[in-house]
């Protein structure tokens, strides 16, 4: 052990100095890559795992000195030659002697984490096979460890190197085809039915939800015919590959330019699962893998298809084309095959991987065939839930393209063998699928959608236990209703001037402005509550600070479009140069076209210089303020419906800017209400590129536990007042506070420096009965509320933190007192404020109140309100 100790300090010593400052001499490293080897034939299997570690240190540290740029566009795999021992032969090491000396690392390290892993997993065969007679036995809790250490190593390669990602899939193939004969050889008395009961090996590795533990698990797998005992040794390394292939393949889908060409790799592989081991076709993780190279399948086909036309562009529209069909019928034939196992719980995580990725046909089909089957459990009124929202998600989707109902309900009504080859699903057709022509008329079905969407509110609320149950679904929910309703509305003013405009006479020209007024200040007022909206996703993640990233992502996409949209419908129409108006139209005093312009703006990628310009262009850099107190989350950048939702943004920013560029040329009546159509039809055209593109749900929403946040108790200073809150009339308001948060250390990785609380009350807003309070989670409300008093805070705990001054806003009746809490280990603090309710009438009022954190990098995160504010008289 002190070798492999003093092996890993040279290479310290060597590597780990700054590299502008330090040349590392490649015969230093080719010298320690030779002594490391000698420990991959090692009887510990830590010494090996450490030999491998500084393999994978000096590959990369190879690279960086001799080839940063290259990358590895094909490798082909040696064969492999297993003796029963751990390690690598000399036989491998010297194979592709024609190949670069990195392609010759790169295979040997790929190759012996590979035979590690089989090693480990013939060891514990025939170790337990001799023990357990029955083969009714499980890999434990270590040894799975072992297998996620070398699995990570192969992560850590891929994510450093991604061009190595198709020779690690060709590795992870043979891997399985390795493990199908283990798995055969030494538990052929397993029935395969077993495979499907199994709970999947690499739980520990993500935080697994409250719903997902108590409720799905426990209830859908109760139904199939195996329990977890019976489940072979190999059997949860078999899934363990899989999840593997899956987070790998997602790894380069996000990061590498070149991963076009990866779902070769990953067809070949699931092609070796259904040859070699088809009981594993029923599991989720097979189910994902399938769409993953089918959705990686469809892209690359776009992305030629667009090289071959002359398009030059390096990230298609792959959304705006109907492919998602094929996708939804690749999807709907595995999640019948599972159904019609009763294979309840793999179709539910397969069901909740579609409305990640917008497949509601498949995803409504399985919820109803779940809904039927555990219609009368404790959780039945959640999948009825699931079912209504994505019934009207599909409503939606099929608007847009209503002859796509035909070939999705063959689909559903076709039996075939899952054996068959399921990339074989024609996808050329799907760009002719027919279109709706135009969005006129949808306002009823679109209507009728967000009653449907406010139904699968209702059916949570009804059965909660508490305002906080089910907080997150039913605000994302609530959000997804108000969009629906604006968006109603939107169509609404579409629909009234979409008409192509008439010749009009002189004395009409009054006429028309007055009519120009009425669809500007109809815009103006959706434009602000789209921006509201965008501010309410903001606040609905910056309140989860467990929350994972690609939720995260999810959320600011949709903040994102909001604001996108915003901006579209303020400035669509533009009359402000056109003479002779008979009156300038009075826009609502919350309302402002830098405001909205601003909160786009902060959204956009900085680095995108010419988008920036362009947004520039719509204002005065007078009146351009680039530093704003609202927190808003920024959208990355690094999957295709991101990209194909900033090239929607881009498309709309240019159009604009021709229109409003063409405005300036209005000097009549007559040319007022050419514009005004041709804004209306711009408005659109962007509103139905903005329909096309999938909503989906982010994986938090499958994530159902009490929420992190914080409880409130406020008492009279006053002595005098030990039950209740009064202050005589003309007075301020003196308050104790404790501040109790809940879940946050444990949950999350917050740090926590200081917290705030804002504390607020209007006079207009007096409680008719005293301590009367809404027993129902008021969720337009509260979120209004919410964001108002969250932007107050912020900017309160920005200047505090700057140990600067701001001024409040003196529009607003509201009053207002903030407090700060130090942290303490406890989980609570106290503190004090004055609230000033001098010039408040006789009365009853409750107080409302929002907290948040700032942790050690200055980075700020809501909390949320767990507990109602109090309630204090004015005497």
């Amino acid at each position: 052990m002190m070798r492999i100790s003093h092996l890993i300090g040279t290479f310290q010593i060597l590597c780990v100095k700054d590299p502008s400052t330090l040349h590392i001499n490649a015969s230093e490293l080719s010298k320690l890559a030779l002594a490391a080897k000698r420990f991959l034939h090692c009887s510990s299997w830590e010494m090996q795992y450490n030999a491998l570690e500084i393999l994978l240190d000096i590959f990369f540290c190879f690279l960086k000195q001799t080839k940063p740029h290259q990358t590895i566009s094909t490798l082909e795999s040696s064969s492999f030659s297993y003796t029963g021992c751990p390690g690598i032969s000399d036989n491998m090491l010297s194979t592709h002697e024609e190949t670069s000396e990195d392609e010759r690392s790169l295979n040997m390290i790929l190759t012996a984490i590979v035979d590690n892993i089989i090693s480990l997993a013939n060891q514990l065969a025939n170790c337990r096979s001799k023990q357990v007679p029955t083969g009714h036995i499980y890999v434990s809790s270590c040894d799975l460890e072992k297998y996620r250490a070398l699995f990570g190593l192969m992560l850590k390669l891929v994510s450093g190197y991604p061009s190595a990602a198709s020779a690690a899939f060709d590795k992870v193939r043979c891997l399985m085809k390795e493990l199908a004969q283990i798995n055969a050889s030494h538990y052929s008395r397993v029935a395969a039915s077993c495979v499907e009961s199994s709970v999947e090996p690499a739980a520990g590795t993500i935080k697994a939800s409250c719903m997902e533990t108590d409720t799905d698990k426990a209830n859908l797998a109760s139904t199939e015919s195996c329990s977890k005992k019976q489940s072979s040794v190999v059997h949860d390394l078999i899934l363990c590959t899989l999840k593997f292939a899956n987070v790998c393949h997602d790894m380069c889908h996000k990061t590498s330019a070149s991963s076009c060409n990866l779902h070769h790799s990953v067809k070949s592989l699931t092609e070796c699962v259904q040859q070699n081991a088809s009981q594993y076709c029923s599991t989720y993780e097979f189910f994902r893998l399938i769409m993953c190279a089918r959705i990686s399948w469809s892209t690359c086909k776009i992305r030629d298809g667009n090289k071959g036309s002359g398009d030059s562009k390096e990230h298609p529209n792959i959304f705006f084309t109907p492919v998602w069909i094929a996708h939804e019928s690749c999807a709907l034939r595995m999640a019948k095959m599972l159904t019609r196992k009763q294979s309840y719980w793999e179709a539910y995580r397969s069901a909740m991987y579609c409305c990640h990725e917008g497949l509601w046909f498949t995803a409504s089909f399985v919820f109803r065939k779940v809904s039927a089957a555990f219609e009368s459990s404790a959780f039945g009124f959640w999948f009825k839930s699931l079912l209504l929202f994505g019934a009207g998600e599909l409503e939606m989707k099929l608007l847009l393209f209503p002859s796509a109902i035909n070939k999705l309900v063959g689909e559903l009504n076709t039996e075939k063998d899952l054996h068959e080859d399921l990339y074989s699903v024609e996808t050329d057709v799907d760009h002719t699928l027919a279109r709706s022509p135009e969005l006129h008329g949808y306002q009823e079905k679109v209507t009728g959608i967000c009653e449907r969407t406010c139904l699968a509110n209702d059916v949570l609320t009804s059965n909660a236990c508490s305002d906080r149950e089910f907080f997150f679904q039913r605000w994302f929910i609530s959000l997804r209703a108000s969009f629906l309703k604006i968006l109603t509305d939107v169509l609404d003013i579409l629909n009234a001037h979409s008409s192509a405009p008439k010749d009009i006479s002189h004395h009409e020209s009054s006429s028309v402005a007055i009519e120009n007024n009425q669809v500007l200040l109809a815009l103006t007022n959706c434009s602000l509550r789209l921006s509201d909206l965008a501010k309410s996703y903001d606040l609905l993640a910056a309140s989860h600070g467990d929350m994972d990233h690609e939720s995260f992502t999810t959320i600011a996409r949709l903040a994102f479009m909001c604001s996108l949209l915003s901006f579209c419908t303020a400035f669509s129409v533009d009359f402000s140069n056109v003479p002779g108006s008979s009156e300038p139209c009075r826009l609502p005093e919350s309302f402002s076209h830098e405001s909205i312009l601003q909160d786009l703006h902060q959204r956009v990628d900085r680095n995108d210089s010419q988008v920036v310009s362009q947004l520039r262009q719509f204002m005065s850099v007078s009146s351009f303020e680039l530093d704003s107190v609202h927190f808003s989350t920024r959208m990355n950048m690094s999957g295709n419906l991101e990209k194909d939702s900033y090239s929607l943004f881009k498309f709309a920013v240019a159009s604009l800017l021709r229109a409003r560029a063409d405005a300036k040329g209005v000097t009549t009546g007559e040319d007022a209400l050419h514009h005004l159509h041709r804004g209306m039809q711009l408005l659109s055209s962007i509103l139905r590129r903005f329909m096309e593109l999938p909503f989906v749900l982010p994986r938090h929403f499958f994530s159902v536990r009490p929420c992190l946040g914080t409880e409130l108790f406020m008492f009279d200073s006053n002595p005098a007042n030990k039950d209740r809150i009064s202050v005589p009339r003309g007075f301020q308001l003196s308050l104790t506070l404790c501040l109790k948060w809940k879940r946050v250390l444990e949950r999350t990785p917050i740090r926590i420096a200081k917290l705030y609380c804002i504390l607020a009350t209007s006079p207009s807003s007096p409680l008719h009965i005293a301590g009367t309070r809404s027993k129902q989670f008021e969720m337009r409300r509260t979120t209004s509320e919410m964001v108002l008093l969250h932007s107050k805070l912020l900017q309160h705990a920005k200047s505090d933190l700057r140990k600067t001054s701001h001024k409040e806003n003196s529009h607003t009746e509201l009053v207002a007192a903030f407090a700060c809490f130090k942290p303490a280990g406890s989980g609570q603090g106290f503190s004090d404020c004055l609230l000033d309710v001098s010039s408040f009438p006789r009365g009853e009022y409750q107080i409302a109140w929002q907290a948040c954190c700032v942790d050690e990098n200055s980075r700020c995160f809501s909390l949320l309100p767990l507990n109602d504010g109090a309630v204090f008289s004015v005497q």
